[in-house]
């Protein structure tokens, strides 16, 4: 290519020493252009140049990553066989261990479930009731069955609550077969980018509900981002009264939203939580603290006590470490 360019300066040159160019011609052909120009009747000569610049696209404004303060500082010791945190706004990571390990995940599945369950667009006040083929083994059945309940309290319950067989439910309530309602799952994770995440079933009892710690913030983050999710999720108590008057009160399965990490500048926005032997413990969450927001997935900590412990620590090193100003 150099030769060439070098080739055309040379012909280029050549040719203005055969034939000099006087600087007052130019000028005067700039100006009979102009005068012809101001007495053209039809379109505008297109200004090339001008024109080329005004069509280019322009870059999207990116936020800038958080700065790190602490350059000796790497992380913390956690009990977690995978773990990751990322800045909510850039989508930096500022942690991560083994993120990209393909593991079962138990509960935190049922993020995906209400959002697809969402999807079919539900009056939430809509009285239903739970029924005997709505069971799912494992963990508390908050709700009684063939007793009527708001949509939105059986939401409640799936969420908070962490209960199988309410989120069974919900899936049914979709008006999807079992097996459109799945397949309905996949997708909207093949949409997200989850790449390496698979369902197989709606309530996370089934170890082939797999993901990865990178894979799970992307769903995190599209939860968080639903207002009537992150209206539920942030609730560390919830009370739901059925038709016959049986009222329970649904501790969430989420201790973070007891934690110092919920009081003062400190906001979890959204948590969900997950355990099955396979999976260990598994915790998904985003807190905000100044302004600012991370998203922190855990999984297989070694203990309930461990995975909240694990989150935490790896929160308070992440705003301790890195700087937004």
């Amino acid at each position: 290519m150099l030769p060439n360019l070098l080739s055309q300066l040379l012909l280029a040159t050549s040719l203005i020493n055969l034939f000099p160019v006087d600087g007052a011609a130019l000028a005067w052909q700039a100006a009979s252009v102009a005068t012809d120009a101001a007495s053209y009747a039809g379109p505008a000569p297109i200004n090339f140049a001008s024109s080329w610049f005004a069509t280019l696209p322009l870059a999207a404004d990116r936020l800038a990553p958080p700065i790190k303060i602490d350059l000796d500082s790497y992380g913390i010791v956690t009990t977690a066989a995978s773990a990751i945190v990322i800045d909510d706004a850039s989508g930096a990571i500022l942690y991560s261990e083994e993120p990209d390990a393909v593991r079962a995940i138990g509960s935190i599945t049922k993020l995906m479930t209400v959002l697809v369950f969402l999807d079919s667009n539900p009056n939430l006040n809509q009285r239903v009731t739970i029924v005997g083929n709505d069971f799912v083994g494992g963990g508390r059945v908050y709700l009684r069955f063939d007793d009527a309940v708001t949509m939105r309290d059986v939401l409640r319950a799936s969420l908070v609550g962490s209960d199988n067989t309410a989120t069974s439910a919900l899936s049914r309530f979709s008006n999807l077969s079992p097996e459109d309602f799945l397949l309905a799952m996949n997708k909207k994770a093949a949409d997200l980018g989850m790449a390496s995440t698979h369902y197989v079933d709606v309530s996370g009892v089934d170890s082939g509900n797999v993901s990865t710690a990178r894979d799970l913030t992307k769903i995190l983050s599209t939860a968080a981002s639903n207002p009537i999710m992150a209206g539920i999720m942030k609730n560390s108590q919830v009370t739901v009264t059925q038709a016959s008057g049986y009222s329970v009160d649904i501790i969430a399965t989420d201790e973070l939203l007891t934690s110092y990490l919920n009081q003062g500048d400190y906001q979890v926005v959204a948590g969900k939580t997950g355990y099955i032997p396979e999976a260990g413990y598994c915790f998904a969450t985003l807190i905000k603290h100044d302004g600012h927001a991370l998203r922190v997935v855990v999984l297989g900590s070694t203990s309930k006590t461990s995975r909240f412990n694990d989150a935490k620590g790896l929160t308070a090193w992440a705003f301790k470490t890195y700087s937004w100003k």
